[in-house]
């Protein structure tokens, strides 16, 4: 999803008002804080009230039933209530406010407790919410009682997460937070809002925030996927800048496991949330290694190729001698065309090292494994997609920077081609790659003879090689297939630029400088084109490995931008949605049933919902629905969390009249694009790092994914 795709998700999520009940944009009383430091009265104030018309279709709560035993479940999405904790509040024996009555002291913010049971809420009055919860950190036992002017109640798992904030020269400023709507507003509302904010960021390079602003996210970049945090969203107003729409969201902030509130008031926050993203302090550059994956074009053309990338590596060998050993490891991925299709060339993908290896180890796989075949294709174009697939699913080292460098000659099969094996495209692979952590260089080689070919080859390639944080820039080497020397010239400035980056920043302890950009729209040869996208790669994977060392923002409540303050066309925050592995594995079960009934209606040219019907009448509590639903959201087939986001999803909407009007090529890429959502899914869940426990007692099964939203049906 682009910027400007993933913007119109987040509207569509904010005006649909099903984020958060009204007790979500309750105030928080003075009370709340007593006891606590760090934290003024007016970090915490500035909660608002969403309009009439944002209210409607959705934002009142739903009926919740609560029978005394079990967490209360909400009955439009079957999900047990949550409240979020507001900082300072106490968990009590009783429903009474008593010092002597205290179960539980400075429950930690925002950490989410279930609730077991609601006793006189009333939340009609925003800034005076009435009434009592009776809460629990896991769904087995309630461990008190809860003011509901403590709590916030969740009602959707959906929370904003940074972005990539991009390079030095031309990323993204952090997110500044401000005390209350008003603050950031003036700034936004000024006739020269940039200048305004320079002022603003100026004032708090120099450690002297105004006192508007209360926190702000580091400079340095940290991904929500490997140093988990939450932002849910608390109220919003929607703002018209130059002819695009921006939100100013009131968000809170929260770290599992960690609490203590982080205000620019802290010169110990301040200082690590001012630290350059290009400084290493507590990331650990002395551990810094490498891993370097080729995936190459194995078919018959591709040999010559294969030895000049075997010499490059040589080459770095030489020049490097066995100081990078155990540094820098590769691995080597081969891809051809479909077996099915075209038996003879024996694989349609094969990962040559299972395990990562040295360079020497390289060159020997290079010599004497890697060959290209002599079979031919069926047609000019390849399963690259299938070779990505594999690539980046390599064992990569825990902590090292990951590459890959794609070299090939011909465009992929697009998914829903009869020979696209896995049915996935360069935006399915994009994102995986994105959350991965891996980094792609394209290579592509390209012949006179098809050139036919050449566009849609850039189109995938350069979406596959798209630098992280920018704003569409491509790590994309485009090369004279029978130039001599165009080639060797460009894996050389890939192989040994990734080396020499790798020694610069070992030797400055931070982000080289980058060297001397090319006049723009000069053209460039292979070698310098290689040099400029190792410089962009390197720096965006530096800056995620140097972002280890900062720390997220917590227990606060602010107001921000979802825009960069300075250039509102670049987003600062995107959604995501917390999914637990049973939620997922629903999920899973259901698309599974949709896409044999899909199968099963083409093979007898039936209705789909009549096979949909014989296929999970026996797996549904009300079977009957299927008869009666006028669309797939109403057979209750799919999980109810799922039909309760706000999100626009075709498969909701799918109807019989509707399938039955598809274009052959449009069945074909509904159902391979639930395929590789369907395989995104098993990825997901297989890859330990990618959960989260919410609380700490929380068992496995309540772990939380931060999914994209767009990953969703």
């Amino acid at each position: 999803m682009n910027r400007h795709d993933g913007l119109k998700w987040l509207s569509t999520v904010l005006l649909s008002g099903l984020i958060w009940s009204n007790a979500a944009i309750a105030n928080t009383g003075t009370d709340a804080l007593e006891g606590g430091n760090g934290v003024g009265a007016d970090a915490l104030e500035g909660g608002g009230t969403m309009s009439a018309d944002a209210l409607e279709g959705g934002i009142n709560a739903s009926p919740v039933k609560c029978d005394g035993q079990s967490p209360c479940i909400e009955t439009s999405t079957g999900l047990p209530l949550k409240v979020l904790p507001r900082p300072f509040s106490n968990i009590y024996l009783e429903q009474q406010a008593n010092a002597n009555a205290v179960a539980m002291a400075n429950v930690q913010a925002f950490s989410p407790l279930y609730v077991f049971a609601r006793e006189g809420i009333d939340l009609s009055d925003p800034s005076e919410p009435q009434g009592w919860y009776q809460v629990g950190s896991n769904a087995t036992q309630a461990a008190g009682w809860m003011q509901a002017r403590d709590a916030l109640e969740w009602r959707q798992a959906l929370v904003v997460a940074y972005t990539h904030p991009g390079g030095i020269a031309e990323g993204r400023k952090p997110v500044l937070m401000f005390k209350d709507a008003e603050s950031l507003r003036s700034i936004v509302d000024a006739e020269d809002m940039a200048s305004k904010a320079a002022g603003v960021y100026a004032a708090v390079e120099k450690s002297e925030p105004p006192e508007s602003v209360i926190s702000m996210e580091p400079k340095r970049y940290i991904d929500i996927n490997r140093q988990f945090y939450i932002l849910p969203i608390l109220d919003w107003e929607q703002l018209d800048i130059y002819g695009d729409e921006v939100r100013l969201l009131q968000i809170a902030a929260a770290v599992p496991g960690q609490r203590g509130a982080d205000t620019l008031n802290d010169s110990g926050y301040m200082d690590q949330a001012n630290t350059g993203r290009e400084v290493d302090q507590g990331a650990g550059l002395d551990n810094l290694s490498i891993d370097v994956v080729f995936v190459m074009d194995t078919t018959r053309s591709m040999q010559p190729y294969i030895d000049k990338t075997r010499d490059a590596v040589k080459r770095m060998v030489q020049a490097t001698g066995d100081r990078l050993k155990d540094k820098v490891k590769f691995g080597l991925v081969g891809y051809r065309d479909s077996v099915a299709a075209a038996p003879a060339v024996e694989y349609t993908s094969r990962n040559f090292t299972p395990e990562l290896v040295d360079a020497n180890a390289l060159i020997d796989v290079l010599t004497n494994d890697a060959k290209a075949t002599p079979a031919g294709s069926l047609d000019y174009a390849e399963e690259v997609f299938a070779g990505v697939d594999v690539g980046l699913r390599s064992e990569w080292r825990p902590g090292a920077l990951r590459f890959i460098v794609l070299v090939g000659d011909a465009s992929a099969h697009p998914r829903g081609h009869p020979q696209n094996t896995t049915g996935k495209d360069e935006t399915d692979l994009r994102r995986e790659l994105d959350d991965a952590g891996v980094h792609l260089i394209s290579i592509h080689l390209q012949d006179q003879r098809a050139a036919e070919d050449h566009n849609q080859a850039i189109v995938q390639f350069g979406q596959l090689a798209q630098v992280r944080g920018s704003d569409g820039q491509q790590a994309l080497i485009v090369v004279n297939a029978f130039k001599e020397g165009d080639f060797e010239a460009a894996v050389d400035s890939v192989v040994g630029g990734v080396v020499t980056r790798f020694e610069q920043s070992l030797a400055l302890r931070s982000l080289p400088p980058p060297p001397p950009m090319p006049e723009y729209g000069a053209d460039l040869d292979t070698a310098t084109q290689g040099q400029v996208a190792i410089n962009k790669v390197w720096e965006a994977a530096l800056i995620e490995y140097l972002g280890k060392g900062a720390r997220p923002p917590k227990d606060i409540v602010a107001w921000a931008m979802d825009r960069d303050l300075l250039n509102p066309t670049d987003t600062a925050l995107e959604v995501r949605v917390l999914v637990t592995r049973e939620q997922l594995s629903s999920l899973v079960q259901a698309l599974d049933r949709v896409l044999e009934a899909f199968e099963k209606s083409e093979k007898s040219q039936g209705q789909f919902f009549e096979a949909l019907q014989s296929l999970s009448g026996q797996a549904m509590k009300r079977p009957e629905d299927l008869g009666h639903a006028q669309n797939l959201a109403e057979t209750g087939l799919l999980p109810s969390f799922i039909q309760s986001l706000p999100y626009h999803s075709a498969i909701l909407s799918l109807t019989n009249d509707m399938y039955a009007s598809f274009t052959p090529e449009q069945r074909v890429q509904l159902e391979w694009g639930l395929k590789a959502k369907l395989a995104q899914y098993v990825a997901i869940n297989e890859e330990v790092d990618a959960w989260h426990r919410l609380n700490e007692s929380d068992p496995a099964s309540e772990l939380v994914h931060p999914l994209h939203i767009d990953y969703l049906p």
